[in-house]
């Protein structure tokens, strides 16, 4: 065999290989991302949740995607009310994000200063910026729904630090990047 003949037949290996979910997993800790709470707003009641699944999509139409745990209480009310809001948090708001991603529904919203955007999704008082958005399409996407929103309302509040998550629930601050 040549040495490029080898090197095939390993990709064609690896390509027919199933790979976990976990392995996945723990790929994907490896790879540092901003961390967001998306809310809704669904029979006059809020949900949210932490979101690191979050990227935009085109600046013409303004469009975002979210990718949302089909298991989860606020995947159902995305799934009907059809809007959300992207809230991106700051590196001061680390108990948030955890609070968030941990904490039963009820207690999420609890002591925190929100107003609504234009769909009517909860702003969280603090955040750098906001997104808010109309579904415009819902895709399948495994275990996930990816919900494309169009941004109707958007407005960055503070020039804060981002919070960074990485490596198996490490959140960061970018400050503590070291610059290239």
């Amino acid at each position: 065999m040549t040495r490029g003949t080898k090197h095939f037949n390993i990709n064609i290996l690896n390509a027919v290989m199933s790979i976990s979910g976990e392995l996945l997993k723990v790929i994907m800790r490896n790879y540092p991302t901003g961390v967001t709470i998306v809310t809704t707003v669904y029979n006059n009641e809020y949900y949210g949740l932490t979101v690191n699944s979050f990227t935009s999509l085109s600046l013409d139409p303004p469009l975002v995607l979210i990718a949302i745990d089909k298991r989860l209480a606020s995947h159902e009310a995305i799934d009907k009310s059809n809007v959300y809001a992207v809230n991106i948090l700051p590196d001061d708001m680390r108990d948030l994000a955890v609070r968030f991603a941990t904490a039963p529904r009820e207690e999420r919203f609890k002591g925190l200063r929100i107003r609504t955007a234009r769909t009517g999704s909860p702003i969280i008082e603090g955040a750098i910026a906001y997104l808010d958005c109309k579904v415009v399409a819902k895709y399948p996407g495994g275990d996930h729904t990816i919900f494309i929103g169009e941004v109707v309302d958007a407005q960055v509040m503070s020039n804060k630090s981002p919070l960074i998550y990485y490596n198996r629930g490490g959140y960061y601050s970018i400050r503590q990047a070291t610059p290239l």
